[in-house]
């Protein structure tokens, strides 16, 4: 891009920045009592649901990643990485990173990736596409139990955005920018091979990290924090905003579709109010798992913050991929949502995963969005699931770490 491109570009950019700022100033100005509770309404949906729900699961992927496991998830699945997606074998990373930690994970190490040259500027996209998906915990039990009281339209929601991902990705690396085959350095008939490497990067990853586990700990606390803080404020942000289009379109019904566009949790959250999930749930459903996928605007400004202001970000095809991966997410979400409703399958997940407790009961029958707090005392099974994964994580730790220099078996 040549310079004089540059600046009509930086200068559309910041006249386009500097309008949308001074009409949020002027709407705020006009209407500061709305702007404040409004705020403070996103901040309570935070502070109840989103932070109780995320710090966990964050501070284990951090764990997971700091001892290694992640990076011999990622190399298990190479051989599909590179069969259904024609990426390198490094994209496994991002996409496993991306898949345990949630937004902004993905493209945080999909940067990081880029940078080492790991992988090539035209497999941003597509790594981001299949990378770029919320966390698993916030979509079963900060959406599906806390917001919508339902865990298993939670599990349907996730595992359309799985599957769509999947989806999407073998179908934007074929036809929306294709890419030639990329032959497997292991394939998966060799599965001993394949297991020998893995274990081997395992216990690479974890000796190049070297950190103590007590600074693993201090690290994955500072990050989760300081990620859900980023969360918060776009939450917060993004609730004044819609409060304000809402003050200015009186009377629609358009201003409900808007938070899923600007903020995936506030949207997920203004959706779970609506009549649409007492009629027809399965079609609620949907729809919430294509706002999901979309991420909303906050999280692609999370994405492009992550590449920092000296690398460029193809927005072009983020967007077109996003939008690809979400028309998928609404389309396969419908069917598995059916299956999920229907007694047997509702039945099973009650009997694996007894997310109801007496407290969720009276929750549910006073109609309340419970606390994330709440929820996390009154639900053993994710406490002892939550510990007995860090008591791993700590053993497989001690197991693997590195030796001081000069101190001999």
């Amino acid at each position: 891009m040549s310079r004089i491109k540059r600046r009509r570009r930086s200068a559309f950019l910041s006249l386009l920045l500097g309008t949308a700022s001074l009409l949020i100033v002027a709407g705020i100005v006009h209407s500061p009592g709305e702007a404040f509770r409004a705020s403070l309404s996103g901040l309570q949906v935070w502070w109840q649901n989103v932070f109780p729900g995320l710090l966990p699961p964050l501070m284990l992927a951090e764990l997971l990643a700091a001892s290694g496991l992640l990076h011999g998830i990622a190399t298990l699945a190479e051989p599909l990485t590179r069969g259904l997606f024609r990426l390198p074998g490094a994209s496994g990373w991002a996409i496993a990173f991306g898949w345990a930690a949630g937004i902004p994970a993905g493209a945080k190490e999909t940067a990081r990736l880029r940078e080492s040259g790991m992988i090539q500027e035209g497999d941003v996209d597509t790594v981001l596409l299949v990378s770029h998906l919320p966390n698993p915990f916030v979509i079963v039990l900060v959406i599906g139990c806390g917001f919508l009281q339902s865990p298993e339209l939670g599990w349907a929601i996730a595992f359309s955005l799985w599957l769509s991902a999947i989806v999407s990705g073998y179908l934007w690396a074929r036809i929306a920018k294709p890419r030639k085959p990329i032959t497997p350095g292991i394939p998966l008939s060799h599965p001993r091979a394949l297991f020998q490497r893995a274990l081997r990067t395992a216990v690479d990853a974890r000796i190049e990290d070297a950190r103590p586990l007590g600074k693993q700990l201090a690290d994955s606390v500072t990050n989760a924090v300081a990620t859900l803080m980023a969360i918060g404020g776009l939450m917060m942000m993004s609730a004044v905003v819609v409060r304000l289009i809402q003050l200015f379109l009186p009377g629609n019904d358009v201003w409900l579709a808007i938070p899923g566009l600007y903020e995936m949790h506030l949207g997920a959250y203004e959706s779970s109010r609506s009549a649409l999930f007492s009629s027809a749930p399965a079609q609620g459903a949907a729809l919430l798992a294509a706002a999901l996928a979309w991420s909303g605007w906050s999280g692609l400004l999370q994405a492009r913050a992550a590449f920092g202001i000296e690398t460029p970000f193809p927005w072009v095809r983020i967007v077109a991929s996003r939008l690809l991966h979400s028309a998928l997410a609404l389309v396969i979400a419908y069917p598995i949502a059916l299956v999920s409703l229907s007694e047997p399958v509702k039945d099973w997940i009650t009997g694996i995963w007894p997310i109801r407790s007496p407290a969720m009961e009276v929750w549910v029958s006073e109609g309340t969005v419970p606390s994330g707090w709440g929820f996390l005392t009154v639900n053993l099974t994710v406490a002892l699931a939550s510990f007995g994964v860090f008591i791993l994580l700590a053993l497989i730790a001690a197991l693997i770490r590195p030796k001081p220099p000069g101190k001999k078996d």
